[in-house]
């Protein structure tokens, strides 16, 4: 059975399922999920917690072993199962795990984020029907202020939304941080303050923390200053420059296959037959009405050039590079570039 994350309260104040499985990839709301069944858990005297983290050298045998025991201390026990990344050998070992539950136990698993091709194998579809799926999903921006004004009113805060939009401005992508910033509010200001705007500029430093995908989704719409700003933070941090070129070159792959396509079918069915989700299709509707034939191959061109440079050969400089890309990507022709000046 598949559940919403704010749904999981009411469903387990029911009775517990023999088996919960939470997956995504928004740390916090993945923790406060874990949280309200552990919480469920011990509300059901269920008081023997097991704790693993299965790495790739994890042994699941113990598991199973233990599972299948009695245990010296609680008629039921509550095995709390992390896997920080899957692959086969988990798998085989969650089919197995699937076909010996029982009563006396309950398994909390929490997984990275498992796509639809994973939700169709016959181990992810057998634990599934056994229990509760929780897929937790990212809080699209134009939600995100609505987020954060609940959040402080959760702990005692009024925000205006003035406030709640500072704050998403400076913390865009990262919960865990935007929920640590109001705690830092109400420790500042105590219960039942009123937050305005100059309440929080100073206060709430910038966390914005960004994976390559956000990138990509602020590409494709053209949405110059943010897809700016978050370049600035992936290269900030750390991210390898081979990777975001990775990036670049994949969506301008994607979009010259759909142009190709154009010629002989709609957007809608090129994208389809690219296998793009459909909740993905606008972001390459909007690419696409600032792409032809002409900008794409440009692109391409400039793409050779950075990987280049990459690679220690003689090309553009990668940072600016980079600029210059998320300039072409959001329609925009960046000024003379090397490809524009003559050998």
């Amino acid at each position: 059975m598949k559940v919403r994350a704010e749904q999981l309260e009411q469903q387990v104040k029911k009775d517990l399922a023999p088996i919960y499985i939470i997956s995504g990839d928004e740390v916090l709301l993945c923790q406060e999920a874990a949280d309200t069944i552990r919480k469920s858990a011990q509300l059901h005297r269920i008081d023997e917690r097991l704790r693993f983290v299965a790495d790739a050298q994890f042994d699941w045998q113990d598991i199973i072993n233990e599972s299948q025991s009695l245990s010296l201390f609680s008629s039921r026990r509550l095995f709390d199962i992390q896997i920080d990344k899957m692959g086969e050998k988990h798998s085989k070992a969650l089919a197995q795990l699937g076909s010996s539950l029982t009563d006396d136990n309950i398994i909390l698993l929490t997984l990275p984020k498992v796509d639809a091709r994973t939700q169709k194998t016959k181990w992810f579809k057998q634990l599934e029907s056994q229990g509760v799926f929780v897929q937790v999903w990212p809080i699209e921006a134009k939600r995100l202020p609505n987020w954060v004004q609940q959040r402080a009113q959760s702990i005692g805060l009024t925000l205006s939304r003035e406030a709640a939009s500072i704050i998403c401005e400076r913390g865009e992508g990262n919960l865990l941080a935007l929920s640590q910033e109001l705690e830092k509010l109400l420790l500042a200001h105590g219960n039942g303050a009123h937050i305005e705007a100059e309440n929080v500029i100073d206060a709430v430093s910038d966390s914005s923390r960004y994976s390559i995908y956000d990138l990509s989704d602020r590409l494709l719409l053209g949405k110059t200053k943010e897809a700016m700003h978050c370049l600035n933070q992936l290269i900030s941090e750390g991210v390898e420059a081979n990777i975001l070129l990775w990036l670049f070159n994949r969506e301008t792959q994607t979009l010259a296959k759909l142009s190709k396509a154009q010629a002989t079918s709609s957007l809608r069915q090129a994208c389809q037959a690219e296998r793009i989700w459909d909740s993905r299709i606008p972001f390459y509707e909007s690419a696409m009405s600032r792409h032809n034939a002409n900008t794409l191959p440009y692109i391409q061109n400039y793409l050779a050039l950075m990987d280049k440079t990459i690679k220690g050969l003689e090309g553009p400089d990668v940072n600016i590079g980079f600029r210059n890309l998320v300039m072409m990507f959001c329609g925009y022709k960046p000024v003379t570039t090397e490809l524009d000046i003559p050998a």
